[in-house]
């Protein structure tokens, strides 16, 4: 059937039956010579070389090194000597020595209340005693001449009784030296109470001395221990009372970092041993100290428990920074590869690939200690000294062929 080209069905004329018969004996040659390249060279190539894929990757041998295991935390820089300083009487600040950031020495003046005063009060209560001691002099003496005074009239009595005996005195002179017994008698018990009294007198006069020579020793505050003024908190001729702070103190060269972590590391820090990486705040390292404390309980409502670390006066910190540290668990000899070496199979099991005859080879291990950027192997032999795979591993499957590329380049 030959149709035309406007499509009808019928007889086209000789001419174009002509055109249209050389037209598809050319594609049928085109489709012939096409066949025959692709059977030549294009599918069968492809195959080939998807069967012999090659995958640049980059290797290095695993690397003996020391492991470190630790915990990273915070702590804050306390120091180990502080002190708020109050008053310890009710009155006017007289002296005020000291100011914010000044290095003081202990015992030295840092403030005194209502000095003058309390200076009266103790040459005033000195008089007082002075006063009563005197009494009391005159007291003992008024004793002793009632007690002479008396030993005469016992005389007397003594007398007079021995007279009447003998019918040798008459009743009114005995009775008179009975009287003078007994007045006698009396007069000693009167003089011994006045110098009790005296005595009693001079005791209170003497705790009164003292409690004013004790308000003006505590009037004068001293400094409690070599530090520095970190706050002033009352100006001079300022009203204070008891118990108000003045001054805060704290020890600059003495510094501690105190951190909480957790109760499960409880029995793997040991005060005098435990070893901790100090971080500066801008993260440098700033160097090593020791753990100086490990509380003695844990808190039982939070699970941790709390750490001191001594700070050596070379760091040049200051109390309230907050600064982060390693805390040294375990230190270790081993081999290992870096983090990114290591694949994650199925059951938690780990591999690597190695690089034996120019072929991809997966080789499971065991791991141990993560140190920053490296994994320690635990069973380095099942690498059986083959460079292991560090970049380009995702890619890999057993037994692919493998490019090197030098890691300076393709990475490192």
């Amino acid at each position: 059937m030959r149709f035309s080209r406007n499509g009808q069905n019928r007889p086209l004329p000789g001419r174009e039956m002509m055109i249209w018969r050389e037209k598809m004996r050319g594609l049928q040659l085109s489709a012939a010579l096409c066949a025959a390249a692709l059977l030549a060279g294009g599918w069968g190539a492809g195959k080939k070389e998807a069967a012999e894929r090659v995958v640049k990757v980059v290797v290095m041998q695993p690397v003996k090194m020391e492991f470190v295991q630790k915990i990273r935390v915070q702590g804050n820089v306390e120091t180990k000597a502080k002190a708020e300083v109050s008053s310890r009487i009710s009155g006017t600040l007289d002296l005020m020595k000291a100011d914010e950031g000044q290095r003081v020495r202990k015992g030295d003046i840092l403030f005194q209340v209502d000095r003058i005063k309390l200076e009266n009060d103790v040459k005033g209560q000195k008089h007082k005693l002075a006063v009563a001691e005197a009494e009391l002099k005159i007291a003992v003496i008024n004793s002793e001449l009632a007690r002479t005074v008396a030993d005469k009239a016992q005389v007397d009595f003594n007398r007079a009784d021995q007279l009447r005996k003998a019918n040798a005195v008459s009743d009114d002179a005995y009775e008179r030296a009975a009287l003078n017994l007994k007045e006698a008698e009396a007069g000693v018990s009167k003089a011994e109470a006045q110098a009790n009294y005296a005595r009693a007198k001079v005791g209170q006069e003497q705790a009164n001395l003292e409690i004013a020579e004790k308000n003006l020793s505590d009037s004068l505050i001293r400094a409690p221990f070599d530090g520095m003024v970190i706050l002033k908190k009352k100006d001079p001729d300022e009203f204070v009372n008891t118990g108000d702070i003045i001054y805060r103190l704290e020890n600059p060269d003495r510094l501690e970092l105190v951190t909480m972590i957790s109760a499960v590391y409880y029995d793997r820090i040991i005060p005098g041993k435990t070893r901790a990486v100090i971080y500066a705040p801008n993260g440098s390292v700033a160097g090593e100290g020791t753990v100086g404390f490990r509380s003695p309980a844990i808190d039982s409502l939070s699970r941790t428990f709390t750490v001191k670390i001594d700070i050596p006066k070379e760091f040049h910190m200051v109390s309230g920074q907050l600064c982060e540290l390693d805390l040294i668990l375990r230190r270790e000899e081993g081999v290992g590869v870096p983090n990114q070496a290591l694949l994650d199979r199925r059951d938690n099991r780990r591999a690597v690939f190695v690089v034996r005859d120019g072929r991809a080879e997966e080789v499971e291990v065991k791991t141990g200690i993560v140190d920053g950027k490296w994994t320690m192997l635990l069973n380095p032999a099942a690498l059986k000294g083959l460079p292991v795979v560090v970049e380009g591993q995702a890619f890999l499957g057993s037994g692919d062929r493998v490019d090197i590329a030098p890691a300076g380049k393709e990475g490192k």
